[in-house]
């Protein structure tokens, strides 16, 4: 027994919740990381239940160092849908190296950081984007091929996973992205000037830490604040509400932390999909947005760290999963 803490029940309606706390003469602020429940402790008893609300106390431009238990990322969100993936790329300790990625997976990278380059040289130059600012799309698909042919096939560990197709289906796919990015950048980036390219975004509420990447971040000439999210994919069908809520509860994130970075009203987050059409799915900040990402968010949270053990379960996506090659289910996913 640790002579410096002592274990504390929650103070809500479920005695199991234990906390091991400080003994100090000091009043801490605590909040239960199973149900959210938040409360004033002074060593040895709780002094005040403040209920279970969670709300923004900071936001930062940089990670910093949080047991799993307390994080929360869209990647993760989305990896939680089969729990034997979520185990094999959060919990898993060694880290096992998943057997293979997708090609859609390294395009979209190579997509992103060949991006992040260029608006870093404009950056460099003076911040304001021209009308001269579109990239070579000859050099983009030269680069890639560059990148990843080699010998005459696609590199490990990229993989074709879609029957039928080849690599040269993917340059061209990359080529029409390159080329609805030009028309994208023309029809609304002129002129706006570039805060900042490629970070990171972290939100801290009471309970939990939130995390996120972005891609661009631009203030257009009306003095709005822009926050771009490059889609190297198409935009959801309307019947994909799973689709729809991912992409609410990201461009919800996007605006709660640029609304508290950057002090302003006149601020959205927007998500530019353009893999066949160009679309493009925008929110703004607004007291609602905040309350339903962090209620849905911290919610989720708090299952996934009840949870006790991490069964594969069967999806339609499965093929194109990194885990398929050893995951006990895979026969379900592939037939």
């Amino acid at each position: 027994m640790n002579e410096r803490t002592m274990i504390v029940a929650c103070p809500n309606s479920d005695p199991s919740h234990k906390l091991r706390l400080p003994k100090r003469d000091e009043i801490l602020r605590v909040s239960c990381p199973i149900c959210g429940m938040r409360f004033r402790y002074r060593f040895p008893d709780v002094v005040e239940v403040l209920g279970k609300r969670d709300g923004v106390l900071s936001v930062a431009s940089s990670y910093s160092p949080q047991p799993e238990e307390k994080l929360i990322t869209m990647s993760r969100i989305g990896s939680s849908s089969c729990p034997y993936r979520y185990f094999k790329e959060y919990i898993e300790d060694p880290r096992v190296q998943e057997p293979f990625k997708t090609i859609e997976l390294g395009m979209g990278s190579f997509f992103h950081s060949y991006l992040e380059n260029h608006f870093k040289q404009i950056l460099a130059r003076n911040g304001i984007i021209g009308t001269k600012d579109s990239i070579d799309v000859d050099d983009l698909v030269n680069s890639f091929r560059l990148s990843f042919i080699w010998e005459g096939q696609l590199r490990k560990p990229y993989r074709i996973v879609r029957k039928g197709h080849r690599i040269g289906d993917f340059i061209a796919r990359l080529e029409k992205i390159g080329h609805n990015y030009n028309r994208f950048l023309q029809e609304t980036l002129v002129y706006h000037k570039i805060k900042a390219v490629e970070g990171s975004l972290q939100i801290r509420t009471d309970s939990f830490y939130i995390r996120g990447k972005y891609d661009l971040i631009t203030e257009d000439p009306h003095e709005s604040i822009v926050l771009w999210d490059w889609k190297t994919g198409s935009a959801p069908r309307p019947s994909y509400y799973e689709q729809f809520r991912s992409q609410k509860i990201q461009l919800g994130i996007y605006a709660i932390w640029m609304r508290h970075r950057y002090k302003s009203a006149l601020i959205r987050g927007t998500a530019v999909f353009l893999r066949s059409e160009l679309d493009e799915l925008s929110e703004r900040f607004t007291d609602s947005v905040e309350k339903d990402v962090l209620d849905y968010t911290h919610s989720w949270r708090r299952r996934l760290n009840q949870q006790q053990s991490y069964p594969a379960i069967p999806n339609k996506l499965g093929l194109w999963c990194s885990w398929n090659p050893i995951c006990p289910k895979r026969r379900s996913c592939t037939s």
